[in-house]
């Protein structure tokens, strides 16, 4: 991946957008799936997320990995290339109809924090995924350590897919007044 291109998209100022990423953790999971896709050959990744939050992800997706991105969002605000709830039956067929019979090379899940949505997420997208899942937020918690969180999904499902690798992309450098970091987990489905 070319450091001088991700540093230069970080320092990108549009107005009304932020990287809702740590740079370190964002960068370190973008260096892993660049490197993935490269030893196998996968030169324009579909990349799909759930919760684009003004969108500011898809250049880093288009310009470092040459993915083909495509957000998925609820609020028109986000600028989503499919518009909808992600749990709706719709907009998951809106997706497979955009997708023609390819399969998701990265899932992103980063739309609604709580345990039901993330695990809804899960299972109606995972199964269109050939390689890489990653959540959002891991290790950050939200609502006052409700057990509704993503952090409590993430260690169920490593439990779920211990026939698959699982990574965990994490900031170092405490944050103030974040008790605990963002981080990004990864399950890695390798084709059979």
């Amino acid at each position: 991946m070319d450091a001088l291109k991700f540093e230069h998209l970080l320092t990108l100022n549009v107005p009304g957008v932020q990287l809702a990423q740590s740079s370190s953790e964002w960068r370190y999971f973008l260096e892993f799936a660049d490197s993935y896709f490269k030893t196998r050959n996968i030169l324009n990744p579909v990349i799909v997320e759930i919760g684009v939050f003004l969108n500011a992800q898809k250049a880093f997706y288009r310009e470092l990995l040459g993915a083909e991105h495509i957000g998925i969002d609820i609020s028109p605000a986000s600028c989503p290339d499919i518009l909808g709830d992600s749990h709706n039956l719709e907009t998951v067929e809106k997706l497979k109809a955009r997708l023609a019979g390819r399969p998701i090379d990265l899932l992103f899940i980063d739309g609604d924090h709580t345990y039901n949505s993330v695990k809804q997420d899960y299972e109606l997208y995972g199964p269109l995924v050939k390689h890489l899942i990653a959540l959002h937020d891991i290790f950050l918690v939200r609502w006052h350590d409700d057990p509704s969180d993503v952090i409590y999904f993430w260690p169920k499902l490593v439990e779920m897919e211990k026939e698959n690798t699982t990574l965990t992309f994490k900031r170092y450098k405490p944050i103030a007044g974040c008790p605990d970091q963002m981080g990004i987990g990864l399950i890695i489905k390798e084709a059979a």
